[in-house]
């Protein structure tokens, strides 16, 4: 209210009512006035001023309109992009799958008694006293808890757990790892398990050897086959050393897997086998 009394209020409605009569005057009669030439001259840099403050504010809401669709398009491009990467995936696992297809033909050909069943590794795990992996297969494909579980070069463990759509491997690094085995060049009958402390270093031990015992740097060791557990004549492994226990009563071997565990992608499970007496 002190406004709508003040000088200014009534300086500024002076000049609206100055304006809008000079607009009459100029419509009625046709003509600009020279007051109406000089208060054109006054206005015209105001009028410019404020369209130019109404084209920065178009220019800076269009900004953020310009930056919405980039984002948007740029979310666009990335899920045509993970689209294509899955593609990719699929490609390449369908090339590698048809790979190893053809490598389990020469493998069933060596061994033509064994039930096969390819597996994709959907990921492979160590803790502090496990070694494992899950394959994409399970119960459906007609795998069986204590299934071997081998590639071309030999054996790398069994299955301990499954589902309908997958299963679990103890590998033979891990301490739950136990199995007859033989030494190829002698023959000796060695059991072979998983080692908490060679886990670690990606090995697994012959226990229970004598100091004396004639097991070199470089023997293969293999499965016995020993009451149809696991097929006979599976390698398991090479002989990297021998060391004396602790209590240097008894030694050990250190063994190195076939395969190493970490890099393995396909594993054939194998379902049935014909046991050899």
């Amino acid at each position: 209210m002190k406004f709508l009394r003040s000088r200014l209020f009534a300086f500024i409605m002076c000049i609206v009512l100055l304006c809008v009569g000079l607009m009459l005057h100029s419509a009625y009669t046709g003509e600009s006035s020279r007051l109406t030439r000089l208060l054109g001259t006054v206005v015209t840099p105001v009028q410019n001023a404020v369209a130019g403050a109404f084209d920065g504010v178009n220019g800076f809401f269009g900004y953020f309109y310009r930056y919405s669709s980039l984002v948007e398009e740029n979310r666009r491009l990335q899920e045509e992009l993970a689209e294509y990467r899955e593609m990719e995936q699929k490609y390449l696992n369908a090339i590698n799958e048809n790979t190893e297809l053809r490598k389990l033909t020469g493998l069933k050909a060596k061994y033509r008694d064994f039930d096969f069943e390819l597996c994709q590794v959907a990921s492979v795990y160590r803790g502090s006293a496990q070694a494992g992996m899950v394959l994409s297969k399970g119960s459906s494909a007609g795998i069986e808890q204590g299934d071997t579980v081998m590639t071309r070069g030999g054996m790398i463990g069994y299955v301990s757990d499954l589902g309908p759509g997958y299963c679990e491997v103890v590998t033979v690094l891990d301490v739950a790892f136990k199995a007859e085995a033989k030494v190829a060049r002698t023959r000796e009958t060695v059991i072979a398990e998983g080692d908490f402390q060679l886990m670690g270093d990606g090995y697994f031990r012959l226990s229970y050897l004598s100091p004396d015992c004639d097991i070199q740097e470089g023997d293969i060791i293999e499965t016995s086959g020993y009451a149809g557990v696991y097929p006979q004549g599976l390698i398991l492994g090479t002989v990297k050393r021998v060391e004396l226990d602790s209590s240097g009563l008894m030694a050990y071997a250190v063994v190195q897997p076939v395969e190493d565990i970490s890099e393995v992608r396909w594993v054939y499970a194998v379902k049935d086998f014909e046991v050899v007496d």
